[in-house]
């Protein structure tokens, strides 16, 4: 064959071609191609897998770029291709000047950039096309030579298209004896931007999408495929054939080889020319004395061992670059997070406090992270607070040049659901349909719509009923995956010793830092130098928290003192008040701990290794062997020292590694390469690493049954197995917070209000959290709260920003308002500040908030007087400076009128701050509500049963709607002091209540609780006004409990759980068999004893434990 494409675009060209570098390859070996070439246009971000991807599949790959360039202000469309690295590098530098300065490149500067590259003109698009099509060939002679004397003859081209339009056409017969005449090359090009003939629709509905416009089918504009040799020989072989060959002779004289799998780490600028192996050495040993002592041999023996692998696999560089900008965080006050993966492992990490986790003293293995027997890069992942971390990436782009320095770019592309919405808009796609489609398309799915359609045989039948849709789809699955637009990777930064244009192209970033063109994956592929600097929002929170506590209560706090067995701290993590705590936040994390009862550290790291799909299920054993309530054993005795701390169950990765070292005699870092072979059940290797076991294990006097039992019990958990270096670290970050929350609840709570500023829901969980831990939460004031909320000894004042409508301008405004003393009144309020930053709107959302509370009872009043003041306002401030004018007195009266109905504030007052802050009714009277057997919604909301339930509740709204029998029936949102519901009330016992249902009014509602759109919803059923009656004397009934020294405490916490969800006025007493001790809870333990209360007491403490008495007799039950 004598034709190769030369003129190949991709994805990467974004929203110009719907070709996928695997499918061009695998295309043109189909249509018999021994090269293609990709020349993306101004970007090389698919050259690197392009060209691995040319590699597999046996085709010679060309790359090269396509760009505009700008000659004596006209502009020439050309093609560069590399002949060789040397121009492959200058493609990567041309690229990177055309991002980075946002403008074409001159020919003049493209001459400075021209060895290895083989430029061709596309001539038909250029300002020359005219001009040859006429035949006045004299005039663009100059111009010609200038572009002859820059790149030499044997490097220009110019080119014929393949196109079959008219201004093409005419142009060929001229360009043939015009080039003949002066002896210029000319080569053959096609314009590829889809794969198929047939997919030209589906490249036009992707240029519709970029333009924002409707699909309109281009019939003349189908040529854009991958053309077969045989068809660019019909085109141009009988008239035309050198242009074909040419194209054979630039692919014979590109010959490019890219250097891929190197290790490109840059060097560390040691002080006084010292070696960087002795620099870290002597780095090293000075902290080892710090921290370990001179005499701690095992410290001593670990750093020899790592420092000698560090330095075998010259990694010292990579180790103190790491140090240096982790140092310079550390010293600008910004928190570097206490590890993160594999490098806890590291004692070398430790002492350069690159991490803050002891290896020796958790037992985690440096094998883990950097494995003598697999030579990788190493990976340390560094956490910083989400709003500085891009100061510690300035530092290290400053320090090593700019030029050396990028984060790296990320492509977003079309997923199933995105797809579809923006081709919905292009074809004009039915409102109904969109919404049925989209409603059959799960979301955040990583199935492909193939995948998806062939699974759902409604949204099949629904597809073939419509040729639109089956058009749809059609175009759809050929657009899925395609990348669509750059982002920034949320981490990811590489540095190398040379400029970064050696090896990658670069394109402007964020700021002053350089975004790299290629994607991660490609940049590890060519070796460069990859650091993940992650912005992690609980690491502000924590900085917060410590300057706060600094300021306010305890001067020299620092979270890295903070003693890891305070029995204050793991007593909140047995209650699972864990709102706001790292990893532990969960609805079933809190219930985990409440059963785990965490008594030390390692409980938390085990926690949060277990808490994960698989290894999830094994948590109930931990708890139960954990208590004593299980029996459990070990696969083998001599695995007791490594399985013991998690009696019995097999938790971490490096658990594995130490099993496989003790009975089959594995180094560490053979036990390392057993671990992933096994986890990622590759084959052949998995097959080897059996036979090595079990041989391992007879060496070390095993029977061959005993090993084969050891590696499959090994196999069985390799998959739920976490990196222990991982959890020991992250574990650190949420015992910190929840010793914070522990000790400063009040500052803890106030930093959490302010974090979530907007979430209604959040708040009123943070609110009720507080008030739980009789933290008293103050609404805001206009003289007492600040911008946002903050401690105000020990207790907690509400931020003004806290107040829905206002902004950080008003705030801000108020603030400064009271720097010549508190406000005295409204009146005095609205001529102190200025109407513009302080609007009608936010003194309303002032005084409804309660804000002005303190200077005016009557909120009603305060409401009605706004006018009035800022009239006053207005009229008195020109005579500010005149206080005298006046007289001291220029107040004027409020308007008088009736306070609102308590029911009435108490809504507004939610309206405006997300929940309830002065005293709910129901919240009066909720001790005797709970006797009567009632619960609260927050209760409600977590009830899992459809039970039915008794509760009292405020009616916030209701709507009304009919049914399609012509029904009324209602929906409505309820209220109490604790949370807020959605209801429903089905036409029949919404006919019994609806002639005197009103909103804001108190009401019993009996119903169950069901979840719909994974929301929880009550189901009423039957509903009436409050009233608390005196209840008719019964016989009175006692509820005994039998419980031992040893599961005292676990029984009270069970009672309680009890108490919640079926409040009564039963007493309950305990008794306690070893001294015979009987024991009468508080009133809040009482409960209504119904069968399924008791159902639930007997499965826990046994029926023979559990006995109801009355007075006159004694029942077991």
């Amino acid at each position: 064959m004598t034709f190769t494409h030369l003129n190949v675009q991709s994805g990467y060209s974004l929203m110009n071609s719907t070709v996928k570098t695997r499918s061009l390859v695998q295309r043109a070996k189909e249509l018999g191609f021994g090269a293609i070439s990709l020349t993306d246009e101004n970007t090389l971000s698919g050259a690197v897998s392009f060209y691995q991807e040319c590699n597999n599949q046996g085709v010679k790959p060309i790359i090269g770029l396509k760009t505009t360039v700008e000659d004596r202000s006209l502009l020439f469309p050309v093609i560069m291709l590399a002949k060789n690295s040397q121009g492959y590098r200058n493609l990567l530098k041309i690229t990177t000047y055309v991002q980075t300065n946002a403008t074409n490149i001159s020919l003049e500067e493209l001459g400075s950039r021209k060895d290895g590259l083989i430029v061709i003109q596309m001539t038909a698009s250029s300002p020359w096309a005219d001009t040859i099509a006429n035949r006045m060939f004299s005039r663009i002679d100059d111009s010609l030579i200038r572009w002859l004397d820059m790149f030499g003859e044997d490097h220009f081209y110019m080119s014929i298209q393949d196109r079959d339009l008219h201004a093409e056409r005419q142009m060929h017969q001229p360009l043939q004896e015009w080039v003949e005449s002066k002896g210029i090359r000319v080569v053959a090009i096609g314009d590829v931007r889809y794969l198929h003939s047939e997919d030209a629709a589906a490249y036009q509905c992707l240029r519709a999408i970029d333009e924002g416009a409707r699909y309109s089918p281009q019939v003349n504009r189908s040529y854009q495929y991958l053309k077969s040799g045989e068809e660019m020989e019909n085109f141009f072989g009988e008239w035309w054939p050198e242009v074909l060959s040419a194209t054979q002779e630039i692919v014979e004289r590109c010959n490019l080889e890219l250097n891929l799998n190197q290790q490109l780490l840059p060097a560390y600028p040691t002080p006084y020319g010292e070696t960087p192996d002795a620099y870290l050495q002597d780095l090293c040993e000075k902290a080892l004395v710090k921290k370990f002592g001179s005499e701690d041999e095992k410290a001593v023996e670990r750093l020899s061992h790592e420092l000698n692998v560090i330095q075998s696999m010259q990694f010292s560089d990579y180790f103190l670059i790491v140090w240096d900008f982790i140092s310079y965080a550390r010293k600008q006050g910004i928190h570097a997070g206490p590890g993160r993966g594999s490098a806890a492992g590291s004692i070398v990490a430790y002492l350069l406090d690159i991490t803050q986790v002891d290896p020796l003293k958790y037992g985690l293995l440096f094998e883990r992270f950097l494995n003598p027997e697999r030579v990788t890069m190493p990976d340390i992942d560094i956490d910083f607070p989400d709003y500085r971390r891009d100061e510690v990436i300035a530092y290290v782009s400053e320090k090593y040049g700019k030029d050396h320095v990028a984060q790296i770019s990320t492509f977003g592309t079309f997923a199933a659901r995105s797809v579809l919405r923006e081709l919905f808009k292009v074809l004009a796609v039915d409102e109904s349909d969109a919404s049925f489609i989209l409603y059959q398309i799960p979301k955040n799915t990583s199935d492909t719509l193939i995948e998806i359609v062939k699974k759902s045989e409604e949204l099949k039948d629904y597809i073939r009923n419509s040729d639109q849709l089956q058009f749809l789809f059609k175009i759809a699955t050929k657009l899925e995956g395609l990348p669509r637009h750059i982002s920034t990777h949320a981490a990811g930064v590489v540095l190398s010793e040379e400029p970064l244009t050696e090896y990658t192209p670069l394109m402007n970033g964020q700021g002053d830092v350089h975004l790299t063109q290629m994607a991660m994956g490609d940049l590890e592929k060519i070796g460069l130098l990859k650091i993940d600097f992650l912005g992690l929002r609980n690491l502000s929170f924590i900085e917060k928290l410590e300057n706060t506590i600094r300021k306010y209560s305890k001067q020299k706090f620092s979270v890295k003192d903070l003693p890891l067995n305070d029995g204050k701290t793991f007593d909140l993590l047995k209650q699972g008040r864990t709102n706001g705590v790292f990893q532990l936040e969960s609805k079933g994390m809190k219930g985990v701990l409440t059963r785990l009862k965490p008594s030390h550290f390692e409980d938390v790291v085990a926690v949060n290794a277990l808490y994960r799909p698989g290894p999830m299920d094994y948590i109930q054993d931990y708890i139960k062997r954990k208590h004593g309530n299980m029996e459990y054993g070990f696969p083998h005795p001599d695995l007791k020292g490594i399985l013991g701390p998690t009696f019995g169950v097999l938790i971490y990765q490096e658990q594995i590694m130490q099993v496989a070292r003790r009975v089959a005699g594995y180094s560490l870092g053979e036990a390392d390469l057993l671990r992933r072979a096994i986890s990622k059940k590759q084959g052949d290797i998995w097959s080897n690493e059996r036979d090595k076991f079990i041989a391992g294990c007879k060496k070390k006097g095993y029977e061959e049954s005993v090993a084969t039992e050891l590696f499959d019990w090994i196999v069985k958990f390799s998959n739920y197995g976490f990196n222990r270096s991982h959890a020991v670290a992250y574990s650190l970050i949420s015992y910190w917070l929840a010793f914070i929350k522990a000790h400063y609840p009040s500052h803890f709570l106030a930093e959490l209000m302010n974090a979530n500023i907007g979430d209604r829901d959040k708040g009123t969980i943070y609110i009720r959290e507080a008030r739980e831990m009789n933290v008293k939460v103050n609404a805001p004031s206009i003289n007492r709260s600040h911008i946002l909320t903050r401690d105000d000894k020990g207790e907690i004042r509400m931020g003004l920003l806290a107040i829905k409508g206002l902004g950080y301008q008003a705030a801000q405004a108020i603030v400064d308002g009271r720097v010549d003393g508190p406000y005295k009144s409204l009146n005095d309020f609205c001529l102190r500040l200025d109407d513009k930053a302080v609007s009608r709107s936010v003194i309303e959302a002032l005084i409804i908030s309660g804000a002005f509370d303190e200077l005016h009872q009557n909120r009603a009043s305060s409401l009605a007087s706004i006018d009035q003041a800022l009239e006053q306002g207005e009229l008195f401030k020109e005579f500010q400076d005149q206080p005298g004018f006046f007289g001291t007195d220029i107040e004027m009266g409020m308007v008088e009128v009736d306070p609102f109905p308590p029911l009435k504030e108490l809504s507004m007052e939610k309206e405006v701050l997300g929940a309830y802050m002065s005293e709910h009714p129901l919240g009066h009277h909720r001790n005797a509500l709970r006797s009567r057997g009632m619960i609260s919604l927050y209760k409600a909301d977590q009830l899992k049963s459809k039970r039915k339930l008794v509760t009292a509740v405020v009616l916030e709204s209701f709507r009304e709607i009919r049914t399609k029998r012509g029904d009324s029936m209602s929906f409505v949102t309820i209220s109490d002091e604790t949370a807020e519901m959605e209801a429903v009330l089905f036409p029949e016992a919404y006919r019994n209540v609806k002639p005197w249902l009103k909103e804001q009014m108190l009401v019993i509602a009996e119903g169950k609780i069901e979840e719909r759109n994974n929301r929880k919803q009550m189901i009423i059923n039957q509903l009436k006004p409050f009233e608390l009656s005196e209840r008719e004397n019964k016989a009175e009934r006692r509820l005994f409990v039998k419980v031992t020294k040893d599961t005292e405490h676990t029984a009270i916490d069970k009672l309680k759980e009890a108490a919640e969800y079926f409040p009564g006025n039963t007493p309950v007493l305990i008794f306690r068999s070893e001294d015979r001790k009987i024991y009468h809870l508080d009133q809040d333990y009482s409960l209504e004893v119904s069968r399924e209360c008791l159902n639930m007491l007997n499965d826990f403490f046994g029926s023979q434990s559990v006995a109801l008495r009355t007075q006159d007799k004694h029942m077991d039950v």
